[in-house]
């Protein structure tokens, strides 16, 4: 059975405990004996397992020797989309690496920049926050700066962020003058590559909220932070400064 169906003795043995394909038969001998019921339960498993479901979901789809056809097409429905999210990375990932091939072949060398962003793609899928217009208005905005203003703004948001960070472990007030200025030199830098569409922050808003974590883990190793006071830490601090300011404002 083993060598008929790709499935290795040890895994045939594992199904056959947790209940997902068991021998319909026993011969003398105590040896399990698999009837054609059993070898079709095992393609079927093996289909299913190989779409990317795991063991228990495909036991939810083949549960008591029947499929679940309502089961199969909801987990098959989430598997599609978790697939069209992955080409969508993929497909990302893929423009970049292009893009960097455009530039070499132009015998300009890319800045480090681009090659870290190749190699570390962002952990969550902006495309769904944000639409393939803002995205692009973005990254006209950053072309139209020209490198040398876009270096000049990364290396300002750099020492804004650094000096946020010490007010953070310091504990200073949001309200402080100096937490203030810095809000509004962070703006400015925003300013530079925000599109004049309403929506923007508000999608901006909710990727942050909803990927805090990733999206700061991975500032942290581009900007080399380790320990307290970390990015995430920094630009939850300056989303409560900034609030507080526009508070007293209106």
């Amino acid at each position: 059975m083993a060598k008929a169906s790709g499935v290795t003795v040890r895994a045939l043995h594992y199904y056959d405990q947790i209940g997902l394909v068991s021998a319909g038969e026993r011969t003398a001998s105590g040896h399990r004996r698999y009837v054609e019921a059993d070898v079709r339960r095992l393609y079927r498993v093996r289909a299913l397992h190989g779409l990317g479901l795991t063991l228990e979901e495909v036991a939810a789809v083949l549960r008591d020797g029947a499929e679940d056809l309502g089961s199969l097409r909801d987990l098959l429905s989430a598997q599609l989309a978790d697939l069209e999210i992955q080409a969508g990375r993929i497909k990302e990932s893929a423009q970049r690496v292009q893009s960097l091939l455009d530039r070499l072949a132009e015998a300009e060398l890319p800045a480090p920049e681009q090659f870290l962003a190749t190699l570390e793609p962002m952990p969550v899928d902006v495309g769904r926050y944000l639409t393939q217009a803002q995205l692009a208005t973005v990254a006209e905005r950053a072309e139209e700066l020209g490198r040398d203003a876009t270096e000049s703004l990364k290396a300002d948001w750099v020492d804004v962020f650094t000096r946020l960070r010490r007010h953070v472990l310091d504990g200073t007030p949001v309200e402080d003058a100096e937490v203030r200025a810095l809000v509004a030199r962070w703006q400015k830098i925003a300013a530079a590559f925000h599109t004049d569409d309403p929506r923007f922050e508000t999608a901006i808003s909710a990727l942050w909220q909803d990927n805090r974590a990733e999206i700061g883990a991975q500032l942290d190793r581009r900007v080399g932070w380790s320990g307290p006071g970390g990015t995430a830490e920094v630009i939850d601090y300056l989303r409560r400064a900034r609030a507080a300011r526009d508070n007293e404002g209106t």
